[in-house]
């Protein structure tokens, strides 16, 4: 019988030989550590190892790393399988680095995560901005269909791959078959970030994962959805995408990853699948009635609302729940009041807060929901605030084209933000989380973006880089080429 964590197996029989470590890393099996640490992480540092005899590399495996990754291909239907140790952004800048030549044009979400973006001014790659549809009553933008894909196609002809984000952060989306459909037709390659997704495959009762609708590359974070290390994550690459292409990828790996991956991580993505696996339909339905009564019991606190939707056209992570606050309190202020009934929330928006649950039943503590209930009770309910519409701040128009490289030769001044709109931004403003930029560099700057700006920090938000947003860095000229 196969070995069913071959990586895992393969550091355990080496711990036991107690070996003497005359290599990197510094801490020496967990004999040379901070005080205040060592307790607590001694029986953890001696699988802090390297590339030793029996070990493998990362970089070019062909003993147990290997053997892992070819489970985690197997489980999730596709050809091949790389362990990320830089978290899905490695994956994103990776493949599209890999795919694509300089001066390629690709279509791109705009509600896409900043490592897309990034990984486009990298690769030198144009992106064609698509808003996303947007869900008035979720107030999420929820994806992009197949006529979108020939709308594109027709305007920008030159489009040599599509790049989705699937779910969105809150686990909502539109289906994506046709749009993956679609584009395979026009003979372009899908690549799409299912940072949000990686527990999909597991059962029927979660939304299908890209990896089973034809997506030729698919990046998912494990440690988000599955019980992995953080930073822990994967790359998969389907069966029909050319042997090159892959090589490609997997070269690009070996650049944006470090030469010196943790084992820690890659253990925790051997240990994540197979936990995964062993999974049956019933503890997922267990896990699954658990969060139904977790919400039943959230819905009977006035001052909040669990929102649902009732289109049946859209993918739901029933692992995730999404809270809105029925006062005055923005998100960022009921997720205060949360943190104070001892409930840390994923994240905070200007109307909602994110619930992420896990793949094992959880019962929330009474005494905390009693504590939530009596916090918020001295808070009045009003009226349901009006949704903020995507296209207020993202763009007024379907697509657009971004030329990424240019801004950096451009002079710089910095402004007001009240009198930005018109001009060119030479730098982005990202909430964080969930880090999808609200305004990109290189972006010409709609007074839409303006008011949503100052809206997301009146109501508490937090700017990833940026301390101030009441200023703007902007190219020193009124002319936009």
């Amino acid at each position: 019988m196969k070995q069913s964590m071959p990586l895992i197996t393969a550091i355990q029989q080496h711990i036991e030989q107690q070996p003497l470590s005359l290599h990197v890393p510094g801490h020496k099996n967990g004999h040379v550590f901070s005080h205040a640490l060592q307790g607590d992480f001694q029986s953890v540092l001696p699988y802090d190892v390297t590339e030793l005899i029996g070990l493998d590399d990362l970089h070019d495996p062909t003993g147990p790393i290997a053997l892992a990754q070819q489970k985690a291909a197997h489980f999730y239907q596709m050809s091949e399988t790389h362990f990320l140790v830089g978290g899905s952004t490695a994956g994103n800048i990776a493949m599209v680095y890999g795919l694509f030549e300089r001066g390629d044009t690709v279509l791109l979400q705009r509600n896409s995560h900043k490592s897309l973006f990034h990984a486009c001014e990298i690769a030198g790659v144009t992106p064609i901005l698509v808003t996303p549809e947007y869900d008035e009553h979720l107030g999420q933008g929820v994806g992009i269909t197949a006529a979108i894909v020939r709308q594109a196609l027709e305007q920008f002809p030159q489009i040599k791959g599509v790049i989705l984000t699937y779910p969105n952060y809150f686990g909502v989306s539109m289906d994506i078959q046709e749009v993956i459909e679609e584009a395979k037709r026009r003979g372009l390659v899908v690549l799409v970030d299912e940072a949000h997704g990686v527990h999909f495959v597991i059962s029927q009762q979660f939304p299908p994962s890209a990896c089973e609708l034809g997506a030729d590359v698919v990046v998912q974070s494990a440690h988000k959805m599955l019980p992995a290390l953080t930073m822990s994550s994967f790359l998969h690459i389907s069966k029909h995408l050319p042997m090159e292409a892959a090589h490609r990828i997997k070269e690009a790996l070996t650049m944006f990853q470090s030469s010196s991956p943790s084992y820690l991580l890659m253990a925790s993505l051997d240990g994540a699948r197979e936990f995964v696996e062993r999974l049956t339909e019933g503890d997922i339905a267990e896990i699954l009635a658990g969060i139904e009564a977790i919400k039943r019991e959230l819905s009977t606190i006035q001052q909040i609302k669990v929102i649902e939707s009732n289109n049946q056209s859209y993918h739901y992570d029933p692992l995730k729940v999404t809270i809105r606050s029925r006062t005055a309190l923005s998100g960022y202020q009921l997720q205060d009041v949360m943190m104070e009934c001892g409930m840390y929330v994923e994240l905070a928006t200007e109307r909602d807060v994110l619930l992420v649950f896990g793949l094992a039943p959880l019962r929330l503590d009474t005494g905390v929901l009693d504590k939530l209930r009596e916090k918020l009770s001295t808070y009045s309910v009003v009226n349901e605030k009006d949704s903020i519409s995507l296209s207020s701040w993202a763009s007024d128009v379907r697509f657009t084209e971004m030329k990424l490289g240019r801004v950096h030769k451009l002079q710089q001044t910095t402004i007001p933000l009240t009198e930005a709109s018109g001009r060119m931004s030479l730098e982005s403003i990202i909430p964080y989380p969930p880090g999808i930029p609200v305004l990109l560099r290189g972006e010409v700057i709609q007074q839409g973006t303006v008011d949503y700006i100052q809206q997301l920090a009146d109501a508490g938000a937090r700017f990833q880089g940026k301390k101030r947003v009441d200023e703007v860095l902007v190219v020193d000229s009124e002319e936009i080429e």
